[in-house]
């Protein structure tokens, strides 16, 4: 069977690439506690690039039978936004959070933009897998609906989070001294990532299926795999915890210790 060639930026290096920064946002998480270092700058750039790049092609109508994923990808991935929330100044901190409301914001659209705009298109041809095979059809469209209300629902909960937490955790120290070892950025690389593919392979696994089932292709978009190599390197950078202190003066309540917030 033909293949079919969709817009740039969804061919599989890219699709992984997404993948693993969903797998890296434990890490995201914990490696911005504390930290003066903008380390999760590049979470949410490399974030923002990719749902830019869903947006216009949803707009465009050059996704074919991807046009499926949007409310997929919106309920797998607006959780794992939240782990480039956290910092260890305020001025960073509302940064973080109010980008991070924004992605989850555009994912939102683009998923109500491709049920309602893309999905018709597809009726009769597009496959996916739900208890055996199955082909989008009125109401297969109807559950889709359903699920994108569901996805909206917990999204808007996730934005109020996202505000909330980033603004919460530049008001405490974390003492990387007496953080349990697991609460580092090198161990939960390794940890975070083995949780959330547990936690996330059914969704990576369907989503994999449409594209070999509809024989989808796409050229790479290497802006964003420079994006994703610029948030593991800005992931990676030590915590700045000591400079820049001049930001955290002034906005941190009284200083806690782990076991007051819950950590350990």
């Amino acid at each position: 069977m033909s293949t079919v060639a969709v817009v740039a930026g969804f061919s599989q290096t890219n699709r992984w690439l997404m993948y693993a920064s969903f797998m890296l946002a434990p890490a995201q998480f914990v490696g911005g506690l504390g930290s003066n270092c903008p380390s999760n700058i590049g979470f949410l750039a490399y974030n923002w690039y990719t749902q830019i790049q869903w947006y216009q092609a949803v707009k465009a109508k050059q996704l074919h039978a991807l046009s499926l994923l949007p409310v997929h990808f919106n309920f797998l991935y607006v959780l794992t936004y939240l782990g480039g929330i956290t910092s260890g100044n305020i001025f960073m901190g509302l940064i973080l959070g109010l980008g991070t409301a924004g992605v989850m914001i555009l994912n939102t659209i683009s998923a109500w933009t491709s049920w309602a705009t893309n999905q018709q298109d597809g009726f009769g041809v597009y496959q996916f897998f739900f208890f055996g095979w199955r082909t989008l059809s009125p109401g297969w469209h109807t559950f889709i609906l359903l699920w994108q209300i569901a996805d909206s629902i917990l999204a808007f909960g996730c934005v109020l989070t996202a505000l909330t937490i980033s603004v919460m955790v530049t008001r405490k120290d974390f003492d990387e001294d007496k953080l349990p070892w697991y609460l580092h950025t090198y161990p939960m690389i390794l940890l975070g990532s083995v949780a959330m593919l547990l936690a996330g392979w059914e969704l990576i696994l369907w989503a994999e299926l449409i594209v070999s089932r509809n024989h989808i292709e796409s050229e790479t978009d290497m802006v964003a795999v420079w994006l994703f190599v610029a948030q593991v390197g800005a992931m990676l950078i030590p915590s700045c915890g000591s400079v820049l202190g001049c930001f955290r003066s002034g906005f941190r309540g009284p200083r806690s210790s782990p076991e007051e917030h819950g950590l350990v």
